[in-house]
């Protein structure tokens, strides 16, 4: 048994959320249908020399030693939009992915990923690496959308240069066991990091997700936003941590999460953590549980709509702001769609 998604400093051991003890099954090494860039990155590889980043070093390494399937981006300047479309099915159910972004200085770009799968039993490794350089600006989408019985397995990893801003944001749905690491290291000074997450567990999915946001340079921000849906028997686990390193004079970090629960019997554990090694700094974590309002249920009701429409409605509304950043316009309305029947699904 490995320690997965380990906190770098535990909080109360009760809690169950210091790591999970886990034996992931290494997959077979099979070839995926599309075919792989070969030339990864020098400067990229050089910046992340020595982080620690991802789920695991266990996670990483399977991921290196069964790695099938690879993207290099080394972006100069202004880039267009990019979809990367990453689909899994019982022909190819086993994907273990790398994706390599380097955005140099002054360079603005965005990207998707998306990852969706059809069939049974699908496996998911995917690691994507970011490496902003001075005053790059990224916005970077990660939807996740898996059938029942897929393992999701996902290690995101940022490092931001002088200057750099990052705009993120991670969306899951399915899987029905999911484990994710997003790290962002501020390490330039006045660097920024925009996150917003978006998840939907249902039946007896389990998601386990640790998000960290390191602050190393002075003047560092960081906001970063988690809203998710519960119903069923559905557990989750969510660690956020705003980590104010020692040097980052003047740095501003808040993170929290916010969850719906449309089940008594669903699992919620939430730790939203604070970690402070440096006086001249902000910091801000929150988390909260409930469900929706209940007199905008009505107002809305009272237009016509019956409580499960309503609901639907209120849940779509909610995480809308998150959704509304996917470019895509078709993954967009159809995601839009899995909201709202999320709620009527028996």
């Amino acid at each position: 048994m490995s320690k997965l998604n380990e906190m770098r400093m535990y909080t109360w051991n009760s809690t169950g959320l210091n790591f999970i003890e886990n034996s992931l099954k290494a997959p077979d090494k099979k070839p995926y249908f599309k075919e792989s860039d070969t030339d990864d990155i020098k400067s990229l590889n050089d910046a992340f020399a020595g982080k620690n980043y991802g789920v695991s070093e266990e996670v990483l390494n399977e991921n290196k030693n069964f790695r099938n399937f690879s993207i290099y981006r080394d972006i100069k300047e202004k880039s267009d939009f990019e979809a990367i479309d990453l689909k899994l099915n019982d022909e190819n159910n086993i994907l273990v992915s790398n994706i390599d972004i380097n955005a140099a200085e002054d360079s603005i770009s965005s990207f998707l990923v998306n990852v969706n799968g059809e069939g049974d039993k699908l496996y998911l490794n995917s690691l994507i690496r970011v490496n902003l350089e001075k005053r790059a600006k990224v916005k970077l989408v990660i939807v996740t959308n898996l059938p029942k019985e897929s393992t999701n397995v996902q290690s995101v990893a940022t490092l931001l240069d002088e200057e750099a801003m990052l705009d993120i944001s991670y969306i899951e749905i399915g899987a029905s066991h999911s484990l994710v690491n997003i790290k962002n290291i501020l390490e330039g000074d006045r660097a920024m990091v925009i996150e917003d997450g978006v998840y939907f567990k249902e039946g007896d999915e389990f998601l386990d997700i640790l998000a960290t946001n390191e602050h190393l340079g002075n003047e560092t921000d960081s906001d970063a936003m988690f809203n998710g849906a519960l119903k069923d028997e559905a557990h989750k686990n969510w660690k956020g941590v705003v980590d104010l390193r020692p040097g980052c004079v003047s740095a501003n970090g808040k993170i929290g999460d916010y969850s719906m629960m449309f089940s008594d019997n669903v699992k919620n554990k939430t730790a939203p953590i604070l970690l402070c090694a440096e006086k001249e700094v902000e910091g801000n974590h929150a988390a909260s549980v409930g469900r929706l309002n209940k007199d905008m249920l009505f107002y809305i009701m009272s237009r016509g709509f019956d409580k499960k429409q309503a609901e639907s409605m209120m849940l779509e509304a909610t995480f809308a702001k998150t959704l509304d950043k996917i470019e895509d316009e078709s993954l967009r309305e159809e995601l839009k769609k899995e909201v709202r029947q999320m709620n009527t699904r028996n």
